[in-house]
């Protein structure tokens, strides 16, 4: 029995033993041999070391989309790969996150910002391979603005075909920045910095190599400098090496056929034909807006200077300022004795005018006039290509045109035609005449006062409208002072239509231009938009009838705010008023004198005439509607402002007035076709509530 218990106790103590010894479970463990990585701006890899005893995943940050890891779980120890993209912006940062189900383990990722690369213009055009390319890095390049495209009023020179171009050139190379807006900013000299990330390098229309649609806040102007023109012959211009860059190319002069003309012809863009004395050709190109478009070609030879430029298999030179031909005063080149004329006729207009004429040749020579009573001539003698004055009177007639010769002579004896003769002819003088003045509703009372017929004149437009003539407008044009003093027209819906706007700029064929301003571009000074009496939006039917709202004698000098706010959107509900009657009836007119003020005041066109610049804009609205039974249907509101800025840009009803405070204000008979048994009571009355204008 003893023997029995001893045994038990000794059962018990083993068992107590063996559970005492049995192992304890192991703690996890997760480690990696960094916490803390760094990718440059590229697209990149790293890899982290993992020590473990469990499994384990691994996973990136939400937020860090530029960043993955794999693989994404494993077991024990192992290699992760960690994969950046390219960052094209600022530093960012994002974080990896290894673990397990006891440890959790951060690694914090930094990516730097791109590195800024600074290139020159050379490096930025061989990225080009003859294919649209984009800037995919952060790339700046340096440079100088050697172009002048800006407004004359700005004081370019406007000779270029759109506002938006600017060339830039360093010591090596240029290249043409063609913006996503018009460029008021930057000034021939200007450095600047462009930034080109994301920019396209394209060539449009087989012309010069550009940068496309740049926003004008990536460039920066850092300081000025002084441009300085690259010396080149003219077989490097014609090789393309020096695309975009300001140059001087020697030893050239205009082409013969090309002498006698002006560097812009016929309101045109207009190419002047070069020719080296090595023989190589190229182009002047003005387009017609040129500042400098009047001005007749040199007739010497020398260096011309420009900005080098291509378009197709034509090499040209663009003028960066208005003496890049200045240098052309030498003797012309040639291998033997010559002596002709470019040109055997020429034309002009009926006023009178001069030109000048230069013979092709190095021999001395004489000139005369067949009718030097009326085309006079000054020198009557010269060498070589020296220039001829031609002056001519007014022609008399209004219908027939008259001509005169102009004959050069020469006693050279190797010459072997010693006579050249010129062609002048005529054209009958450009009489201004005034339209018969019809009944229609629009028409303010037309003076038939004789003393005014040289001053002003009543000018109607008709136009095509579903197979009818009808009318377009009808205007008071002040030909003293460059501006119609009103402008009346009919407003309905078939003639508003929904077309599109032309911007065909141009002159009115029934008025002598000597009477017109010239605007192709804006009046000089920034402030002065080209403001139109009747407006483009009113006649959008046809593209002839927008084109006739082009006219200049439609156009005045309109404040600029003031003409794309408050007069804007008081033409807008102009249109709105029409669409909801049968016809209405608009007069709208420019004040350049008021009865307190009765000085003028002028701006200058493109060609520097003086244009009288209104005091006071109004609009006289006769609206008929076939359902009213007051007046006949008839009723009636005038509206004016004066010509400056305004805070309000809505019409209101406080700034309407009757149409016979109108009168009192313009002078004008307004409406005066209105049947007599309703016209007083439509012009005295004014009930602005039923145009649906807002009591201030």
């Amino acid at each position: 029995m003893m023997y029995t218990r001893q045994i038990g106790i000794v059962l018990l103590l083993l068992g107590f033993f063996v559970i005492s010894c049995e192992e304890k479970p192991v703690p996890e463990s997760l480690y990696l041999d960094k916490t803390q990585v760094v990718f440059t701006s590229s697209v990149g890899e790293q890899t982290l070391q993992v020590t473990a005893n469990c499994s384990w995943s691994a996973a990136v940050k939400e937020g860090a989309d530029w960043l993955s890891v794999t693989p994404s779980n494993g077991q024990g120890n192992g290699t992760l790969t960690l994969s950046s993209q390219g960052n094209r912006g600022t530093e960012r940062k994002g974080s990896i996150k290894v673990y397990s189900a006891e440890k959790d383990v951060r690694v914090e990722v930094t990516q730097s910002e791109q590195e800024v690369l600074y290139w020159s213009i050379s490096q930025l055009r061989d990225l080009y391979k003859g294919v649209d390319v984009k800037v995919t890095e952060k790339v700046v390049v340096r440079g100088v603005v050697v172009s002048n495209f800006r407004h004359v009023e700005e004081g370019g020179l406007n000779n270029y075909t759109s506002m938006k171009a600017i060339v830039v050139s360093d010591e090596e190379a240029g290249i043409q920045l063609f913006c996503a807006e018009n460029n008021t900013h930057f000034k021939q000299g200007d450095k600047v910095e462009i930034q080109l990330l994301d920019q396209t390098l394209s060539v449009y229309n087989n012309g010069p190599l550009q940068v496309t649609n740049l926003p004008l806040a990536n460039i920066t102007k850092t300081g000025t400098e002084a441009l300085v023109a690259k010396e080149i012959s003219a077989a490097q211009l014609v090789s393309g090496d020096y695309e975009s860059m300001y140059v001087a190319v020697s030893n050239v002069q205009v082409r013969d056929q090309d002498l006698n003309r002006t560097f812009v012809e016929k309101a045109l863009h207009t190419s002047i034909g070069m020719v080296a004395e090595s023989k190589e050709t190229f182009d002047v190109f003005s387009s017609q807006y040129s500042s400098f478009k009047d001005v007749v070609v040199p007739s010497g030879s020398g260096v011309l200077k420009g900005i080098a430029c291509v378009y197709g298999d034509t090499y040209q030179i663009i003028f960066a300022k208005d003496t890049d031909w200045a240098g052309l005063t030498g003797e012309r080149f040639y291998t033997s004795p010559t002596f002709f004329l470019a040109i055997a006729e020429k034309e002009v207009s009926g006023e009178e005018g001069q030109f000048t004429v230069s013979v092709s040749g190095n021999v001395d020579w004489t000139v005369s006039s067949s009718d030097p009573e009326h085309f006079s001539v000054a020198p009557s003698s010269g060498s070589k290509s020296d220039p001829v004055t031609v002056t001519y009177t007014q022609n008399p007639s209004v219908t027939e045109s008259r001509v005169a010769d102009i004959v050069f002579q020469t006693t050279d004896a190797s010459v072997p035609e010693k006579t050249l003769t010129l062609r002048i002819t005529q054209s009958p003088f450009e009489a201004l005449i005034s339209d018969a003045v019809r009944s229609w509703m629009e028409l303010p009372y037309v003076s038939t006062d004789t003393s005014e017929e040289d001053t002003f004149v009543y000018i109607s437009h008709m136009t095509s409208l579903k197979g009818k003539r009808v009318r377009n407008y009808s205007f008071w044009y002040d030909t003293e002072n460059r501006l119609a003093s009103w402008v009346a027209y009919p407003l309905y819906r078939d003639i508003m239509g929904s077309g599109s706007r032309t911007n065909a700029w141009g002159f009115d064929p029934k008025v002598p231009k000597r009477y017109q301003p010239v605007l192709f571009y804006s009046f000089a000074g920034s402030n002065w938009d080209r403001g139109h009496q009747l407006p483009s939006a009113d006649r959008l039917s046809s593209q002839e009838i927008n084109e006739s709202t082009f006219y200049f004698t439609n156009i005045t000098p309109q404040d600029a705010s003031f003409n794309q706010n408050l007069w804007n959107n008081l033409e807008r509900y102009v249109r709105g008023w029409a669409l909801a009657c049968d016809t209405l009836y608009v007069v709208t007119g420019a004040m350049i004198q008021t009865q307190d003020n009765q000085d003028i005041d002028y701006v200058t066109d493109n060609d520097g005439n003086r244009v009288a610049l209104p005091k006071m804009y109004y609009k006289v609205l006769l609206r008929y509607d076939a359902k009213q039974q007051e007046n006949d249907g008839y009723s009636a509101i005038g509206f004016s402002y004066e010509n400056r800025a305004y805070t309000a840009l809505d019409p209101v009803a406080a700034d309407a007035v009757s149409v016979k405070e109108m009168e009192e204000l313009t002078g004008f008979t307004f409406f005066y076709n209105i049947p007599s048994s309703v016209q007083e009571a439509v012009k005295t009355s004014l009930k602005w509530e039923d145009w649906g204008l807002d009591v201030p």
